[in-house]
């Protein structure tokens, strides 16, 4: 007979090793889900807001001004690094990702800039044709339209939803397919109307780097008195999203809290089951096993029951990440992600705590033991 050993022990006590396991693999899972979903929405709103920046920079107006000013319009010019200016403006349609309502962009361009900014952007038209000068028509991103339920021939616009910043009534005459979430339409520059106020968008220049000129056109951008244009660079605009939209507090709040739940209920669970067999182990010590070999199987049987737990609690939460992915973020014209390596990492803290504050307290249990006591008692 092996009074330590695993088989044994969890042979007759089949629900205890279940609960064991199962418990921990619902909090792993639980921990996974989290980690992953969240990474899920940052990456959606990195594909709205950010992706575009990969490629240009741009500089808005601020303030009163309607246009860039005269001499910063100069300066991007006459440097050597800048490839191509095209002239916009700015509109936004709604979008809604898990109650969180956010603006899709749709630039406003020149119909002879049109195709060499969505060649840049490595857009393509997926359905559709692109919209036509002075029609208030507009092509946008399918991920956008998915979101809206939008199909050719619908329209968008303030009229059509009051949460457009796209004043008016837009038809839909293309849809894009592309790495960024940028809708476009022609430049109108006519005033809208709407609740007898004037209302115009504000402009802006999107400005291409040359080859391998990236870096040198950001910091030109960044460089630009602010006082009357907002720099927009990936820099910026990486800083802004963070602030606006920072969910690492959170997560790293609710990865604290339940790696702390979960330490306390499991590791004094499994405290409480080595000290019911406690005369086991001090049976083991008396017929020669050491406190050290005793500790060390102690150790394995911690691990195997944890191992065993993180490794089902990852499978769960991988095929609970994948219903997210398709069903939730897909399915309203977002980005879901299953795979996620921050996932697996925090998720391994829970056997690891776990293993390690069963351990301690299960060793000082062990240098207590009295075995001729406990047999003299028996």
């Amino acid at each position: 007979m092996k009074p330590i050993s695993i088989l044994n022990y969890y042979r007759g006590n089949k629900k205890s090793f279940i609960c064991s396991i199962v418990s921990a693999a619902i909090v792993i899972a639980f921990l996974y889900v989290t980690n992953t979903f969240i990474k899920s929405v940052e990456v959606s709103f990195y594909k709205l807001y950010l992706s575009q920046y990969e490629t240009y920079a741009r500089i808005k107006s601020f303030g009163s001004k309607n246009s860039i000013p005269k001499d910063i319009l100069n300066t991007v010019k006459r440097d050597v690094n800048v490839e191509k200016i095209i002239p916009f403006k700015w509109y936004a349609l709604n979008y809604n990702i898990m109650g969180i309502s956010a603006d899709s962009e749709v630039l406003a361009l020149n119909n002879n800039d049109i195709n060499y900014f969505l060649n840049k952007q490595n857009i393509t038209v997926l359905s559709g044709r692109l919209p036509l000068e002075g029609k208030n028509e507009i092509a946008v991103h399918y991920l956008v339209a998915k979101n809206r339920n939008l199909h050719i021939g619908d329209s968008v616009g303030s009229i059509v939803n009051n949460l457009d910043s796209l004043y008016g009534k837009y038809k839909v005459v293309g849809i894009l397919k592309g790495y960024n979430m940028v809708s476009v339409a022609p430049i109108n520059d006519a005033v809208s109307y709407e609740n007898n106020t004037s209302i115009v968008s504000k402009g802006g220049l999107v400005i291409f780097p040359k080859k391998n000129k990236f870096n040198e056109v950001s910091k030109l951008v960044d460089s630009l008195p602010k006082d009357t244009i907002l720099p927009e660079t990936m820099n910026t605009m990486s800083v802004e999203l963070k602030r606006s939209l920072d969910f690492s507090k959170i997560l790293d709040i609710i990865t604290i809290l339940t790696i702390f739940l979960m330490v306390i209920t499991v590791g004094s669970s499994k405290y409480v089951q080595f000290l019911n067999r406690k005369e086991d182990l001090g049976i083991l010590n008396a017929i020669g096993h050491t406190k050290i070999q005793i500790l060390k199987n102690v150790i394995f049987e911690v691990f195997l029951v944890n191992f065993i737990s993180y490794i089902l609690g990852l499978i769960i939460g991988i095929v609970l990440s994948y219903i997210d992915k398709y069903y939730i973020f897909q399915s309203c014209g977002a980005l879901g992600i299953v795979l996620d390596l921050k996932a697996f990492i925090v998720c391994s803290y829970i056997p690891l705590f776990t293993t390690l504050f069963t351990i301690i307290p299960v060793n000082s249990m062990i240098n207590k033991l009295d075995p001729i006591n406990m047999i003299e008692k028996t």
